[in-house]
């Protein structure tokens, strides 16, 4: 039976979150890693607002989260030329955790913030990394 799972990313400076639009972790010449909880339904819940420098950091990470999820402020981001709206997750005033996607109504992201809230508790690291590439560089 599939379970709640948490996903750690990799990848090449090419292909860095912040240049996807959804992180702001440091970037160096080396690859990043980031994490996304992914739901039974394979849909991803959310995701990490920062990346790391090794799948370790990733995981730690979120294990805070996990530790923390009973202390998460849930915030409305809005995405001001569309209408749209995210949310963000806070723990002890620093962004951990952001949506992976973009809602049509302010109450419906929070909502997608409370579903990840409820189910980050229970998630369990997947097994291996998901690599991802520039298609450009080939």
């Amino acid at each position: 039976m599939p379970q709640v799972r948490i996903q750690v990313l990799c990848g090449p400076p090419s292909v860095h979150p912040r240049r996807m639009g959804w992180s702001t972790g440091a970037i160096g010449r080396d690859e990043w890693y980031a994490w996304r909880l992914i739901g039974t339904n394979n849909h991803e819940l959310g995701r990490s607002a920062l990346s790391f420098r090794s799948y370790q950091a990733a995981l730690a990470a979120f294990a805070e989260v996990q530790a923390g999820h009973d202390r998460l402020v849930q915030l409305p981001v809005p995405e001001r030329p569309t209408g749209r709206w995210g949310w963000r997750l806070e723990l002890d005033g620093a962004a951990v955790a952001v949506s992976g996607r973009w809602y049509q109504r302010d109450k419906l992201s929070l909502l997608g913030a409370a579903k990840f809230v409820a189910l980050c508790a229970a998630a369990e690291p997947a097994d291996g990394v998901v690599a991802l590439h520039d298609r450009a560089a080939r």
